[in-house]
């Protein structure tokens, strides 16, 4: 588990396909210190396995799953500068919302236009997510938690204030990018018992309305024989 407070960016060094993975190769920053091989790393919102690393490199995979997700691939990943976030501990202070790193889908950016020193943000989400968003709730942005402003229809609203702006690569986004998006871990189970609430009161009021219907029926054929 992430909070969605970017600790370092780091470039990448070299991008390589091969079976079907994406193998990454990134600058391990200074402050990340105490790695240990296996443990999981937030990767632009994407949680990945630390699999190897030397005091100027960290070396990751990333498999079908998450490549379908993210659509990355090796020429759009050169050159790319990418947020990271290390694990979650028990006394980590918790600044943002829990982020799993099981990125949902890719958010299109339709707008953006300053606020004296912030930037407000138009995002389009696919219309199956949105009922996880609600105004002030939180969506993770390549991994950096932010809370969501407006939202209309499947468009939400986000300000990325001048702090983020200075140590995340949002500072870059225009109209047209594509940026991996998490729905609000606390949101998941509440969304599914209210669908689950909901289609039992479907069925509960079909199964009235039939009762209604032949009690009416039930009755008028008992009117007919007075």
């Amino acid at each position: 588990m992430f909070s969605g407070l970017i600790e370092q960016i780091s470039p990448a060094l070299k991008v390589s396909a091969k079976d079907q993975n994406l193998h990454l190769i990134l600058k391990r920053p200074p402050a990340f210190q105490n790695l240990k091989e296996g443990e999981s790393i937030c990767v632009d919102g994407v949680c990945l396995t630390l699999e190897k690393f030397d005091n100027e490199k960290m070396f990751f995979s990333a498999g079908p799953e998450t490549l379908k997700i993210t659509h990355w691939t090796e020429g759009s990943l050169k050159n790319k500068t990418f947020h990271l976030e290390r694990s979650l501990t028990l006394q980590s202070a918790m600044g943002g919302h829990l982020v799993t790193g099981h990125v949902d889908g890719l958010a299109l950016v339709q707008k953006v236009k300053p606020q004296g020193d912030s930037r407000i943000v138009q995002l389009q989400v696919p219309k199956k997510f949105k009922n996880f968003f609600w105004k002030k709730g939180y969506i993770a942005l390549n991994g950096i938690s932010l809370t969501i402003n407006q939202i209309q229809h499947n468009s939400l609203e986000l300000c990325l204030i001048p702090k983020t702006l200075q140590l995340t690569n949002l500072s870059h986004i225009k109209k047209g990018d594509l940026l991996n998006f998490e729905v609000d871990y606390m949101s998941r189970p509440l969304v599914g018992i209210l669908k689950s609430f909901y289609k039992q009161l479907f069925w509960l009021c079909i199964f009235g309305a039939f009762i209604l219907l032949i009690c009416n029926f039930v009755t008028l054929l008992i009117l007919s024989f007075i």
